[in-house]
């Protein structure tokens, strides 16, 4: 005759064996958190995960790892200095089945764009009398038309400023890719700098965020065009 305690025994043991079995099929996450400024590794990392419950973790030398179940994703990097958010990564990833999913992240600067303010246009009625100029009617229209050209033009202005600004590893890359007349195989590219692939995906990554080059497939490889 089974008494409650074996069966409280037994129960146990269940439970345990479903929750070994739930783990031994999860998948893992893992991979490192890079700066931009120079594209090493960066220490004292915040790295979250929207998992359920949450997960999060300080990372100490760049490395974060994450068991999860099937599912879609967001794994977000923050780096505090003197307790203000200065750099930040976002990085949707999807698990279909167990394994490891290498994700590395790239941090960027936190930077607030102010957009253009044109103020409040207003619309009055304008009695035109004959002989008199009419043009006047059209200048509400003229500046809502040109409204989107200043955006666009000041977005220009700000990819060249950031262009000025690159690190000394971007100036090289972006100087290569001149050198070979504006356009390089991702391969030859990597050979002439003599850095990893995992480095220079990172570089090419944040060059192409910032406008300044465009990435095309082609075949097993990419080709690298400067805008």
């Amino acid at each position: 005759m089974l008494t409650f305690r074996t069966i409280s025994k037994v129960l146990k043991f269940s439970i345990l064996l479903i929750l070994l079995a739930k783990l031994s099929s999860a998948a893992v996450i893992e991979g490192k958190v890079y700066s931009w400024e120079n594209f090493e590794p960066l220490s004292n990392v915040v790295v979250e995960i929207n998992t359920t419950p949450e997960q999060k973790i300080l990372s100490k030398d760049g490395s974060y790892s994450f068991n999860v179940s099937p599912g879609s994703y967001k794994i977000v990097a923050k780096y505090y200095k003197n307790g203000e958010l200065v750099m930040i990564a976002e990085e949707n990833v999807t698990v279909v089945r167990e394994g490891t999913y290498r994700l590395d992240l790239l941090l960027v600067p936190v930077i607030e764009i102010e957009e253009p303010k044109l103020g409040n246009i207003t619309f009055e009625e304008i009695d035109v009398k004959e002989g008199e100029n009419s043009y006047s009617i059209y200048y509400p229209l003229l500046i809502l038309f040109a409204a989107p050209v200043f955006y666009l033009a000041l977005r220009a202005r700000r990819v060249k400023e950031g262009e000025k600004e690159l690190p000394e590893d971007l100036k090289r890359v972006v100087e290569e890719i001149k050198a070979a007349g504006g356009r390089i195989t991702q391969k030859e590219l990597r050979e002439k700098l003599g850095v990893s692939e995992a480095k220079l995906s990172l570089m090419l990554a944040d060059l192409e965020r910032r406008g300044i080059i465009e990435k095309y497939k082609k075949g097993r490889g990419n080709v690298i065009f400067l805008k």
